[in-house]
């Protein structure tokens, strides 16, 4: 069910010690030479023969925690500094050392990068960015990678690890961050180099770009999925949401650009792509695509879904052929076509992935089916923004041949607005809808329940079961067979939070125990 991932749990390699000195040399600063063998932002992973890196952030300031730092006994500390002027200032407290940086948020990929020797450099790079698909397609491009014999990893929202298509469902590396912070990012390429991988496939986020996290990684291939509202709490504008999704192509080295022709924000990115870079265009081939000259594309034709999954042509620069997917819903077949151009970019032959795409598996928590003989279809997806779900649904309702029940919350202390699109979504494309608790947080449950209410023009209509569990017991207490359950919001995760505390929740685990008809 899962792709599997081999999870990298060994300690960092030695070979990377080094001194403060040089390390501090490249960035003007004359440094005492002083060994360090890591670079933490966490104060309580502070050791002696560790650098305590403390910047500014969105929620905290790690600046605040440097005398924590050094009752911990870090020698070094490396501090961020707003005057250009102080830049390279040492200070001895108690026992540690106090160097000035300016900028360092925005440096502290180089930095990290220098320390451990630009891991990238050594690899094949893809980074994947978009609102939707960004999982599934990093996924997928990890998948075909390996399947063609290339040793591949994978760092985003699932956790980070080499891809084995030997193992099955082995924990992951937990990055809490879709895109790890720099020091991490830096320091897992670098064990996938030491584990011998050849290319490596992240997710690339808005938070991430704007925070300089991968500034200094080389990325070979960057590849844009679609546009819709999300994290407005952050960005506050669509258009500053967008534009953090194009700091993408300022990475350096970058050597093309896919692009979804179909998505109408990929003009803004022609707009801006490098001189040096190479455009391809993906997407479905409809009507209104339109392939400029000179670009290299991928486009989907004839599209037929059938009980196995979609079968489709594909025109290319590289050819045409037929794909036989395994996988549900149509925004598949564009995360399909994503992945299939990362590895046309690299060199691999179309011949080669038509025959090995039919082996791809479906990411966890994207579009799972559970079935049970005589009961309704469950599907499981991660769809926590309004494009999202109207594409779950508009896939659950191409396969669907009963009625469509949709299930589903929206997490609290996020964007407000979303939740009225969401309910008028669900309202419009099922036949049931069931509101429940995603992760709650602070909120009250019910002040969420009826911001998603307020979108729906017969609320009266909606049933709300504020418990996950029997919100999808109801389900398919009220569905029969040929109807579809789609259970939206948690997809992969493991965990439900409500209030302060974070529960063990796994929603496949309790969907597939559930339609096998275990007690639970």
């Amino acid at each position: 069910m899962q792709a599997d991932l081999v999870s990298i749990n060994k300690q960092f390699p030695q070979a990377f010690d080094q001194s403060l000195k040089p390390l501090l040399a490249h960035f003007g600063i004359d440094a005492p030479d002083i060994m360090i063998s890591g670079l933490v932002l966490d104060s309580r992973d502070v050791a002696i023969h560790k650098a305590f890196i403390a910047i500014g952030g969105h929620a905290l300031d790690g600046r605040d925690f440097i005398p924590q730092a050094v009752s911990l006994g870090a020698k070094v500390i490396v501090a961020q500094c707003d005057d250009i002027a102080v830049h390279g200032h040492v200070e001895m407290r108690e026992q540690s050392i106090i160097i000035s940086f300016y900028q360092l948020l925005e440096k502290l990929s180089e930095l990290a990068g220098h320390f451990y020797q630009f891991p990238a450099n050594s690899m094949s790079m893809v980074a994947v960015t978009g609102t939707n698909g960004k999982t599934s397609t990093v996924q997928l491009a990890s998948q075909l990678a390996a399947l063609m014999g290339d040793k591949s990893a994978y760092i985003g929202t699932l956790g980070a690890g080499m891809y084995s298509s030997n193992s099955d469902n082995q924990p992951l590396n937990n990055t809490i961050n879709t895109t790890p912070d720099a020091i991490s990012m830096q320091r897992l390429l670098a064990e996938f180099v030491a584990e011998g991988s050849c290319q490596v496939a992240l997710e690339a986020s808005s938070h991430a770009l704007v925070q300089h996290r991968i500034k200094a990684v080389k990325i070979d291939i960057a590849i844009f999925t679609n546009l819709s509202r999300d994290h407005l709490d952050y960005h506050g504008s669509m258009a500053e949401y967008a534009a953090a999704k194009r700091f993408l192509l300022c990475q350096p080295e970058l050597a093309y650009v896919v692009l979804n022709v179909n998505d109408s924000e990929h003009k803004n990115w022609l707009a801006n792509v490098p001189k040096t870079s190479f455009v391809v265009l993906y997407g479905h081939n409809t009507s209104k695509v339109d392939i400029p000259s000179g670009f290299k594309y991928c486009l989907a034709n004839n599209v037929r879904y059938t009980a196995e999954g979609i079968a489709l042509s594909v025109q290319s620069s590289w050819g045409d052929c037929e794909l036989r997917l395994s996988l549900l819903a149509e925004f598949n077949i564009s995360n399909v076509l994503a992945a299939i151009c990362s590895q046309l970019c690299l060199g691999k032959s179309l011949k080669q992935i038509a025959y090995i795409v039919q082996k791809l598996r479906p990411v966890a928590g994207r579009m799972e089916l559970y079935k049970r003989q005589g009961h309704a279809t469950i599907v499981v997806d991660y769809a926590h923004t309004p494009d999202a779900l109207d594409k779950a649904l508009l896939a659950s309702k191409q396969h669907c041949h009963g009625k469509l029940f949709c299930v589903f919350g929206c997490g609290g202390d996020r964007d407000v607005g979303k939740r009225s699109l969401m309910g008028e979504i669900a309202e419009r494309l099922s036949d049931q809808v069931i509101l429940t608790d995603d992760n709650v947080r602070s909120e009250n449950p019910r002040n969420i329940i009826n911001d998603i209410l307020a979108g729906c023009i017969n609320p009266e209509r909606v049933l709300i079961e504020h418990d996950r569990k029997a919100a999808i017991k109801t389900a398919a207490a009220m569905a029969s067979a040929g109807d579809m359950i789609l259970v939206a919001g948690k997809g992969h995760e493991n965990y439900q939070v409500i209030g302060k505390q974070t529960l063990a929740y796994d929603e496949r685990q309790f969907v597939a125990l559930f339609q096998e008809g275990k007690s639970i």
